[in-house]
This record gives structure tokens, C-alpha cells and sequence, in this order.
């Protein structure tokens, strides 16, 4: 007998705890949302997130001031409100998206972003639920303020529904169109629902039947939104992409 022959093998057992061993230790773990924004959040504060972009908020909050002001009017002149809130909800979380990724993009840092320890799609999720929560915040007061002044005609649920639902779905298009070239997935979401905001200002039947839809009809799709939002942020996290195709192993 050789010495070859002599030497026990594994048994198939064996093998495949092994190749598990190896696995376990060389591959790592596909990185989910919630797990790496806790990661980022334990090594990075908030204000980190917005490092270098401090004009672009101010812009942002400055916009969405100059935005409440004709809604605010309509709301004391009892115009129709519906299609002002359709249109203006989700303008905070658009001008903060919008400032912050054109300014990184013209101003040479969006690709030093991109290579340092922080990983850049961790990064932009982090914003975008700031962003986002940011909006939320400043949903409710002004819907309030929006209902005392125009007299309580409407319910203050379905202005909320509203809202909600406008900005959810706008966040969703707006993560959307992140597969799309920088110019077009900074400008494509605002342009989308700048023409279809516009549809019930212009033509009052549509504003009628905006006015029209159930509150529980808002709320589904605000929860619709939601839901798209967060799925695609976790998408984006756990299936890293490049040039529009998956370049790491699953």
C-alpha cells in the first residue's frame, strides 16, 4: 500500500462542512440597510452627512419657505388647496436632494466621495431618510396651519393623506431614476411631477376630482410609497451595482 492510499479521506460530511467553514470566513455577509446604516450611524454622526453641503440646505429651506407662501394665500383666500399641496409636499425633500447632488456632481467631489471609508451608497440612503424625515416633520405643522386658515373646510386627515402620499411617491421616483445618467436622475423626478402638479392648477376638473379621492385611497398609496422607497434603498445597498450591472458576487 502507498503512502497516498494510506491517508484517510473526508468523508462527504466533511467536505461540506469545510467548504461551509470557508465560506462563512471568506465571503462577507450581504450587507442589508437597516444593518449598515447602524454601522454608519455608531462611526458617524448625523451633521456628517452634510458635510460640505450647508448652502444646500439653506437654498432648500429658503425655496420651501417661498413654496408654503402661496399655498398659505390660498389657504386664507379659501381657494382650492388640494392641488397646492400635491405639488408643494414633497418640495423640501426634492430641493435637498436636488442642491446636494448637483453641487457634489459640479463641484468634483461626487467621485472623491465615491472612494472614501464611508461607503458612498450608504451615504446617499442615510441623506435620503434624513431628507425624507426632514419633510415628514414639516408636513404636519404646515398642514395645520394650512387647515386653521382655511377654515377648517377640509379634514385635516385627508390634507395629511395627501401630503404623506405626494411625498412618498415622489421619493420613490426620485430613487427611481438613480440607474439613469447624473442629468437625468437629478432633473427627470422634478420635471415629472412639476407636469403633473401642474394638471389640476391649470384644469379645474381635475382639481375637483383630487378633491374627490378618499383619504383611505392617499393613505394606501402613501404606504405604497413608502414601502418602494425603502425596498429600493435597500436594494441599492444589498445589490451594489456598476455601469447599470451587478459587479460583486451575491
Amino acid at each position: 500500500m502507498t503512502d497516498r492510499e494510506s491517508i484517510p479521506m473526508p468523508t462527504p460530511a466533511e467536505k461540506d462542512r469545510a467548504v461551509a467553514a470557508i465560506l462563512s470566513v471568506g465571503l462577507r455577509p450581504r450587507p442589508t440597510l437597516w444593518g449598515e446604516l447602524r454601522r454608519t450611524l455608531a462611526g458617524f454622526p448625523p451633521r456628517m452627512a452634510f458635510f460640505g453641503v450647508g448652502d444646500c440646505l439653506f437654498l432648500a429651506c429658503l425655496v420651501t419657505g417661498l413654496c408654503l407662501v402661496p399655498t398659505a394665500l390660498a389657504a386664507g383666500n379659501h381657494s382650492p388647496l388640494a392641488p397646492l399641496l400635491f405639488l408643494f409636499s414633497p418640495v423640501l425633500y426634492a430641493s435637498l436632494h436636488l442642491l446636494t447632488q448637483w453641487k457634489e456632481a459640479m463641484s468634483g467631489t461626487l467621485a472623491w466621495k465615491q472612494t472614501c471609508r464611508l461607503s458612498f451608497r450608504v451615504l446617499t440612503a442615510w441623506r435620503m431618510l434624513l431628507f425624507g424625515g426632514a419633510a415628514v416633520a414639516l408636513t404636519v405643522p404646515a398642514d395645520l396651519l394650512f387647515w386653521q386658515l382655511s377654515g377648517r373646510q377640509l379634514s385635516l386627515l385627508w390634507m395629511l393623506a395627501l401630503s404623506a402620499s405626494s411625498l412618498f411617491l415622489y421619493a420613490a421616483l426620485t430613487l427611481g431614476c438613480q440607474g439613469a445618467s447624473l442629468v437625468w436622475s437629478v432633473l427627470l423626478p422634478p420635471l415629472v411631477w412639476l407636469g403633473l402638479g401642474l394638471i389640476p392648477l391649470v384644469w379645474p376638473p381635475a382639481a375637483v376630482w383630487l378633491e374627490g379621492v378618499p383619504a383611505l385611497v392617499f393613505l394606501l398609496l402613501a404606504t405604497v410609497g413608502l414601502g418602494a422607497f425603502l425596498w429600493q434603498l435597500d436594494r441599492s445597498i444589498s445589490h451594489p451595482r456598476k455601469g447599470g450591472s451587478p459587479y460583486a458576487v451575491r
